[in-house]
Formats: structure tokens, sequence, C-alpha cells
């Protein structure tokens, strides 16, 4: 294998990053033009639809070609093959849940309207690879292959593979149902009960008085947005924000286009490996999605023969569990083989969850809408061509997975929300784990689209999402899932709710605000809790947390503490009720630790609240003293929330294609969401794309990505973004390429020419 140190510049350069023009020939009908910002941002001009998106799968490939074989290797479950053991759970995980022969069937009923953008997409990133010939980027070169050509099939599957890890998370499913193991209905409602819960998106907007029982919580990666109408904004044009939070991977998640075509003209922000736009602007409307989380899949208990393993009860009669057997190639060792079982409903996935008895769990099987038939590329594709509110909800129709919160705004000064997505509808509300023979949690229809949660044009100006509980179980059509807490939620209200006006800078600001409202909301509980114990750690918890305003930055001890402290206070209070084995599963269940922290069940340690709270400190001292010394005042922020891409190949080629460490501000519950619930507290997720779009100017809008839009390592925008980012600097994004200062141009012209 070819290491890194052994490359030169011009090698890294080589692959998508050279800068300067080229020219190249491709299967268009007319000249198509791929110009580039300053930011790297491409920005794909053609006079035929097929031709555009071709463009675009050029440009894609430039940047990001690389990842996109990743993506396609995850979905496929081919990771191990070219990155070893260390990705042999992730395939066994995607190849479990089946996303190669669905996306393969799903492929087969692609409408046909689609299907021609996909295949033209695909041949754009199968003509980059020709032209690249053995100037692909350099990761192929260190693993010693070469990408295969890409199909429609490739595609669906990325896509598949990204829902699954927005709306899978069966994980999630398992926390839920150890549940079980606290004594009385009320903790187990204050465990599954995401904290903040009282403030959900639809309550101020729609004036409804909603209850706080809601469902598991998430974790705490989250996403943002918001729309304010003409009443709100100083200029008395309506302003879209949105910034999606995902882990941080490098390359990034999101990729920056712009189309120009007949059809399309539009820009923003889309996913590696997709043709269309997720979050974005086409002079006429903007739109912005958070992950809504609702619940898309269930596991179901099976019932097996007692006399034969091989049969499972499934109405009344005794089936076969059918078997697939898949062969997992990793590099470096012998190939493993999986044998997956399923059931009518679906695949048995044990071996991808931690069990949650001891000794196992019965054979659970996994049903999810998105082993369905989608027409998700369908809708992505029609969104950026909506040109108004009904237009915008009639290509929601089509959404299925996974369940997203759109917000909506357009420069007639409409605003709007509309959640969408394919939602079953159970026979009763469960959490955990559901019973294969009991009817009640058999899938019976699913929410019609004109159920969903919207709004348009709320009078109070604005509408905001973040992750949190949008309704409950008191509504027609219960909706439920892994939500986050509402802790974002609740600091975005407090800002947009008092009657001012919002302008882009001031929503450039709160897309960047620090301000913890859970902080605020815990650290009196934990004063008053702390109380007169003259304990020495106690004394050093009321000192630091005293007066805190609960902002997350840098230069201050407080969020190292009050992060430090929560995770031993949340570890003792499941450690009293659930198997040690469950801890870490369930360390994002922290609602029933803030409801002990706020006063409830005063009894549920046998010392009292209180004399847990004082051990909790004494441990966090102790701990904070053996990582950062027994000085008080070093114990910053700053010093342990660093944020550092990890390229995949860092493990065994050095850290050459890494970005960072750098300390950042912001937390898990902060709006600038930077992660570090956990310990070692790393900024390890949030926003790693933000855009503004301010209808006062419509055809451009303001954006910013963590790193930058190039995949590439050694190109000039590998990582160029990343200190804007950090400083909440943004570009400006033009939606017209005329008015755009090309750095590097591609022109392709139809073959033969």
């Amino acid at each position: 294998m070819v290491s890194v140190t052994a490359m030169n510049e011009d090698a890294l350069l080589a692959g998508g990053a050279r800068p300067g023009d080229r020219t190249i020939a491709g299967a268009v009908g007319q000249p198509v033009e791929i110009r580039r910002d300053s930011a790297g941002v491409p920005h794909v001009r053609a006079a035929a639809t097929r031709d555009l998106f071709f463009g675009l799968g050029v440009a894609m490939a430039e940047d990001r070609l690389w990842q996109m074989d990743r993506l396609r290797r995850r979905a496929l479950g081919r990771q191990a093959e070219i990155l070893g053991s260390t990705y042999v759970a992730s395939d066994r995980a995607h190849l479990t849940v089946g996303i190669d022969t669905i996306s393969e069937a799903d492929t087969e009923r692609m409408d046909e309207a689609t299907r021609s953008i996909v295949e033209a997409f695909v041949a754009g990133i199968n003509r980059h690879i020709e032209t690249a010939g053995k100037d692909l980027p350099i990761e192929f070169r260190l693993l010693e292959y070469t990408p295969d050509p890409f199909s429609a099939r490739d595609i669906v599957a990325i896509g598949r593979g990204i829902w699954w890890s927005l709306n899978g998370r069966i994980d999630r499913l398992a926390a839920a149902e150890a549940a079980r193991f606290l004594p009385g209905e009320r903790l187990r409602r204050l465990y599954l009960t995401p904290e903040a819960s009282e403030h959900p998106v639809l309550q101020s907007q729609a004036g409804t008085e909603r209850g706080k029982f809601a469902a598991g919580t998430d974790d705490a990666t989250g996403s943002n947005n918001w729309a304010l109408g003409p009443s709100r904004t100083d200029t008395g044009a309506a302003i879209l924000a949105g910034d999606p939070h995902q882990p941080f991977w490098v390359p990034s998640s999101w990729y920056e286009f712009v189309l120009e075509g007949p059809e399309d003209h539009a820009g923003g922000a889309g996913h590696p490996g997709l043709p269309g736009l997720w979050w974005g602007a086409n002079g006429a409307i903007a739109w912005s999605i958070t992950n809504n989380a609702a619940s898309t899949r269930d596991l179901y208990r099976e019932s097996v023969k007692p006399d034969d393993a091989a049969l499972y009860r499934d109405d009344g009669t005794w089936r076969k569990f059918a078997e697939r057997r898949v062969r997992i190639a990793v590099r470096g060792r012998e190939a493993e083989e999986l044998v997956i079982r399923s059931t009518v409903r679906g695949p048995i996935v044990n071996a991808i969850i931690p069990a949650v008895s001891e000794g196992g769990d019965p054979p659970l099987s996994l049903r999810w809408v998105g082993a369905e038939h989608l027409d998700d590329l369908k809708a992505m594709i029609a969104l950026s061509r909506a040109r108004n509110w009904p237009a915008f909800r009639e290509a929601l129709r089509d959404w299925a997975v996974a369940v997203f919160n759109f917000v909506y705004a357009d420069r007639d000064g409409h605003i709007g929300y509309q959640m969408a997505g394919r939602i079953p509808v159970r026979g009763r509300l469960a959490y955990g784990f559901r019973d294969a023979g009991n009817p009640e949690d058999r899938w019976q229809a699913t929410i019609p689209f004109e159920a969903m949660p919207h709004i348009a044009d709320p009078p109070g100006g604005f509408v905001a999402t973040a992750n949190q509980r949008i309704v409950d179980e008191s509504d027609t059509y219960p909706i439920y899932g892994a939500y986050s807490q509402g802790h974002r939620g609740a600091r975005i209200e407090e800002v947009l709710a008092p009657p001012t006006l919002i302008d882009r800078r001031a929503s450039i600001r709160l897309q960047n605000d620090v301000v913890s409202t859970r902080a605020r909301r815990l650290c009196p509980h934990i004063l008053r809790l702390l109380g007169a114990s003259v304990e020495p750690a106690a004394r050093i918890v009321v000192a630091i947390l005293s007066g805190w305003d609960g902002s997350y930055t840098g230069a201050s001890a407080a969020p190292t503490m009050f992060e430090t402290f929560m995770g031993n206070f949340q570890r003792a209070v499941l450690a009293r009720h659930l198997p040690a084995r469950l801890i870490d599963l369930t360390m994002q269940q922290t609602g029933l630790a803030a409801a002990l922290l706020e006063g409830a069940e005063p009894d549920y340690f046998s010392a009292g609240t209180g004399a847990q709270v004082v051990a909790a400190a004494r441990a966090s001292v102790a701990q904070l003293t053996e990582r950062l010394g027994p000085l008080p005042q070093e114990w910053r922020w700053e010093r342990v929330h660093l944020v550092h891409w990890r390229h995949p190949l860092s493990a065994s080629q050095g850290d050459g294609f890494d970005i960072g460490p750098a300390a950042v501000d912001g937390g898990s519950h902060t709006i600038r969401n930077t992660g570090g619930e956990l310990p070692p507290h790393e900024a390890n997720s949030g926003a790693e794309y933000r855009i503004v779009v301010d209808f006062t100017d419509p055809d451009r809008f303001q954006a910013v990505q963590n790193i930058g839009n190039s995949g590439v390592p050694g190109s000039p925008h590998y990582k160029d973004q990343f200190e804007d980012w950090r400083n909440g600097r943004y570009h400006v994004v033009e939606l017209h390429s005329a008015r755009v200062a090309a750095e590097a141009t591609t022109h392709i012209r139809p073959d033969g020419t």
C-alpha cells in the first residue's frame, strides 16, 4: 500500500482538484458548463434537463468520487472489502437490513421521468471516472483499487443508506424496551419522556395544548430551521434559515451546488451521490429540513416453535424462517459468511442491536417503511422546482422516508411548516418491542398526507423546528418516535417569540448561539441540592456553576463541569434499576435524571437525591482533576471540546488527511450544536452546513460548510471553510452563474464534436 508521505503535491491535487479550466466530451445533446465560484461551489448550466444532470454527475464526481464510492459500499455492505475489519459491523448491519436487495427491487419501480434524470446523473459520474483515468482521488491509489461504474441501483442504495441512518436507529427501540426494568409506570414515563417536552413545534404556533409525554430520546446530533414572515423582519421580506446537524464526517455529509436548466434553477446543498437538493432556494421559494424521527420501523418479538427452531408463528400457522447467505469480503483476512433469517415482517436483527434481556432476546424482526417502494428521488427533484406553497406541498406528497420537518418561505412573504413522510398507523401505542402475534401491533394504514401536521402563515409570524416533538399521542393519529430534547427549540422560541424584528444578521447570530437552556434550567437545582454541603468537591461545583449564564464558550469551565456532572448523575440514575450491560445503550435517556433534579420522585435513591448529587459532584471533581489538573480554572471547555475530523484512512495512513483538532464553542443542546454531551466531550457532531435566505435579494443567499465543498485531499476547497464555520462567517451563493467570477470551469461538449 502506498503511504501518504510518499505522495507529492501534484498527486494530492489529482483526481478532480487540479485548478484551471478543462474540456471533456460527454453524452450530452448540447454544451454544458460547470462554473466554480470562489468557495468551489459548481454552477451547472445546460439547455436540456438530461444534460444538466449529466453535468451535475460530472461536478459531484470531480469533488466527491471516493466519498460516493464509500457511501455506495456502506449501503451495500462492502466497506470492509477496502477498509478492513473495523467496518465489518457496518457491513453486517446494512446487509441484514437488506439495502442491497431493497435498492435492486426499487430501481425497477422508478418512474420514467425520474429514471431519466438518475441515468443522466450516473452517466456523468461514470464519464468523470473515465476521463480521470489513473488520476483518481488519492484514496483509490492508497487502497489500490478502482471504482466500479455507478448504476441507478447504486444511487437508490446511497439514498436508502442515508434514510436508514436517519430513521432506522433501532438501538433506540432497545433503549425504550429497557424501561421495563424501572419499577412503576410513572418512572417509565419519565425515562421515556425527552427533557423540555413542553416545547413542541406547534404549541406556540397553533395555540393548541399538547401533552408532555413523547417518546424515547434520540441522540443529540439534531438540526434547526426557522422561517420568519414579513411582520417579523426589518425589511418586510421573509427569511429562512437552516442548519442540518450530523455526526462529523470528512468529507462532510453535504455538497453545495447550483443548477441552471430549463426545469431546474435552484441552489443549496444535497447529499453526495444523490441528484436533488435537501436545503436551498430557487428565487421564488426557500426550504430547509430537520429530521422528524417519527417512527417508521418496528421490532417484533417472534415466537419460535419449541421443537423446531426453523419455524416461527404467523397468524396461527408455523412458517419456516427464510434464509439468505451473503459473503462479507474483509481486507487483510478471510471473508465472513453471514446468514440472514427473515419472517414475513422482515429480517431478524438481533445480531445488530444490544440484547435487552439477560441471556438474549427472542428473535426480533424488523419492519421498516424504507423496505417498501419509495418515490424519494422524485420528490427531492420536484421540491426545488416548486414556485409556491401549494406546489411545494404537492411535491411532498411523494415523500416517504426519512420523515422530515420542512420549513418554507417565499418571495411573496408566505411561510409554512409541513411534516412529510409515510408513517404507519398501529392499533396501539407502544414503545420498545412489539409482539408479532398481537393484531394491535400490526400496521393498519399510513397517516394521510392531509392529516400530517402543517401550518401556513402562523399568527406569531414565525415557525421553527429543532428535532423536538411536533404533536403528541392525543391527536387523531398518534405520532411518536425518538425525539430530541426540547432545549434547542426552547432557545429558538425564546429569541424569536418576542415582538422584535429579526434580520439576516440576527438569524446568522442565532445559528451560532451557544446558550444552553438545559444548563440554565438544571443548574439551579444542582446548586440547591448541593445546598449546605461542606464537602470540598461540592463547594468546587457550586463555585464553578454559580452565576453561569449557560453559555458554552471555550474560556469557561462551567460547561466542562456541567457536562461531567450530568454524565455521572445520569449513570447513577440508570444504574439504580437497569443492568450494567444496558447503561451505555441508555445514556441518552436523560428525562428521568432531569426530572429527579427538578424534584420528582425524592425517594428514588435510598439516601435521597441530594446525597446522590453530592456523590456525582465528588466523582466529577476527581475525574477532572485527574484529566486536567488540580486547578478548577484550568478545566476550560476549550481543553476538552475539540473538533477533529478523522479521515477513514487515518488509522492506517496517519493524520495527513485529517482536519483539526481545534477548539469550538457550543455543545449538544445549544443551537450551535457541536456535540460533547458524553465523555470525553469531543465536538463530534453538529451543523455541517448553514444556509440563510433573505428574500430582499431572492437571487442569492448566504451559506457555509463546516470544512469545504471538495472531498479531495489537497484541493484548495478541502478545508477552506473551516475557519469561517468556526467564526460564524458565510459566503454568498449566486443563483445566476453569469454573476460568478469563475475560479475554474469545466466545459462538456457533445461526443463527436
